[in-house]
């Protein structure tokens, strides 16, 4: 029987038992016949990967292939529909999806082969747009952290890590689409990203905490306030938060205009969570209803404009500068790449610098594009200080030498993710409110210390005896201590960086150490 045929007949004759076939249907095909045929279906559930009904895999019972009641019980279950496919972590019926979109692509399994002992995770990173290089970086440095972990140790179910990695294109709406694909389709309990606050914001409140999905958001580079998202104890970021940075700026600007009491200031934000969430951190002296807030500190005059373009940011600053205001003490101007066109923009008006320009760690990368010296000592910037001697540590684990510094954003929060995995039992579901409660238990002062900077075969091991043992662990993350507050977010040193003399090069001249879980910190200039 030829392979086409045999794979039909199944299809066709889907009952099991004596057949008494036509000798004029076959008498064609196999010549004249009389006989009584025993016909099987299967012999074992392998046998009915090919034929699904709603997605819900079937198995050999009886030598006919049956709908399995509750759906699939594991991922191999779904391999006749294709490697793509994993059987759904639903609450009720378990079904067959494939993990491939246009933004999402198949699982990546531990060694990758297809398994069933696995727990996937989602990854959303820029793949393309704007961002896409930072987000290859940071890709790169959270596949590691998986496999680190996969090759260490496992939960304590037995189970490792399987990553369903999805492009949010640099786009807030791609990114809604790709976290509604891992979390509401897919029941994928744990994300990690975006990586970036508009895309983040949007996952968090359309995705994260959508009714019937546990999903635990952990964003590696995000600033935007995180109690103003309504977290609801699921969301944590490995990155300084925004209030930690607000007060840390609004301190510095004190500190650099101390004894002027005529200095004034303009100030530009992005009108978008990051923008707005870095103004309320660092403007936090109200002045009235209906007026915006003041940066405390500074006695002087001070202007406040939001912007959703650089036409209307660069058009406050023509009306300003080029007006009666003319050029301000101090400018401040929250946003991100697009924060160095808005810098061209003003010179190429003619308008001379401010004694000082302030801006954000998302604006770094444009700002020193420019490769403008005279903007040397003049633009200072506050954020996190990520090149830590421990990231030369990562950088030769992952074999990449050039590999900036927020990508270890990336692996602290992809490992922090997986060792919180690690903390819930073994027979208990591994879903998002488990998962997030188990974060305190990576911030344990009294716990076995743990340094992501030591080889991964000695700390995740001790981590989950730890955790097996009932106890918690102190993380010391690529970036820092990780210690996160009731927020979410983490508490640690910040710093001010100046461009040096070619424009081109940030250089740190200060670091502000916050009273954790208190904002309110100091500055402590380089020696």
């Amino acid at each position: 029987m030829s392979p086409v045929f045999s794979h039909l007949v199944p299809r066709i004759l889907k009952v099991s038992g004596p057949r008494l076939i036509a000798c004029g249907l076959l008498a064609g095909v196999v010549g004249a016949c009389s006989a009584t045929l025993d016909f099987t279906e299967c012999l074992d559930n392998s046998d009915c990967a090919k034929f699904f009904e709603d997605k819900k895999p079937m198995f050999c019972d009886g030598n006919v292939c049956k709908v399995r009641e509750g759906g699939c019980a594991s991922n191999s279950q779904c391999a006749g529909l294709g490697e793509d496919h994993i059987c759904t972590n639903a609450a009720q019926t378990r079904v067959c999806e494939s993990t491939k979109t246009e933004l999402c692509g198949a699982p990546i399994y531990p060694g990758g082969e297809p398994a069933d002992d696995v727990v996937l995770v989602g990854l959303m990173v820029p793949k393309t747009g704007a961002d896409q290089a930072l987000g290859a970086e940071m890709e790169k440095a959270a596949l590691a952290a998986v496999e680190e972990f996969n090759a260490s140790g496992a939960l304590q179910g037995g189970d490792r890590i399987a990553v369903v990695v999805c492009d949010t294109q640099s786009d807030p709406n791609a990114a809604r689409t790709a976290g509604l694909h891992l979390g509401v389709t897919l029941k994928i309990p744990v994300f990690v990203g975006p990586i970036d606050d508009l895309e983040f914001a949007r996952v968090v409140d359309d995705v994260t905490f959508a009714p019937g999905v546990n999903a635990f958001t952990m964003g590696p580079a995000i600033t935007a306030k995180l109690d103003a998202l309504d977290p609801g104890d699921l969301v944590f970021s490995t990155l300084t938060g925004a209030r930690y940075q607000g007060a840390a700026l609004g301190a510095r600007i004190g500190a650099d205009f101390a004894g002027d009491p005529s200095a004034n200031l303009l100030l530009v934000f992005s009108f978008d969570a990051y923008g707005e969430s870095l103004y309320e951190t660092t403007a936090t002296m109200a002045t009235g209803e209906g007026k915006p807030n003041r940066i405390p500190d500074l006695p002087g005059p001070q202007g406040v404009k939001s912007y959703v373009s650089v036409d209307e940011a660069t058009g406050f600053l023509d009306d300003n500068v080029g007006g009666s205001w003319g050029v301000p003490n101090a400018l401040v101007l929250f946003g991100r790449s697009e924060v160095g066109e808005i810098l061209q923009r003003y010179k190429d008006a003619g308008y001379a610098w401010p004694q000082k320009i302030y801006v954000s760690q998302r604006a770094m990368a444009s700002v020193a594009a420019l490769g403008d010296a005279s903007l040397a000592g003049v633009v200072v910037a506050i954020a996190p200080d990520l090149e830590t001697e421990k990231l030369a540590a990562l950088r030769t684990r992952i074999g990449d030498a050039t590999m900036p510094a927020e990508a270890a954003l990336a692996y602290d929060a992809t490992m922090s993710s997986l060792l919180a995995m690690a903390v819930v039992k073994a027979g208990d579901p591994v879903v998002g409110p488990p998962v997030a409660k188990a974060i305190g238990r990576l911030a344990d002062k009294a716990g076995a210390a743990i340094d992501f900077a030591a080889a991964p075969a000695q700390f995740v091991p001790a981590a989950i005896d730890a955790f097996k043992a009932g106890g918690g662990v102190d993380v010391a993350g690529i970036t820092g201590p990780l210690d996160f507050d009731a927020g979410g977010e983490v508490c640690g040193p910040l710093a001010a960086f100046t461009l040096d003399a070619t424009g081109g090069a940030w250089v740190k001249i200060a670091t502000y150490n916050p009273a954790c879980p208190d904002a309110v910190g100091t500055w402590a200039e380089q020696p």
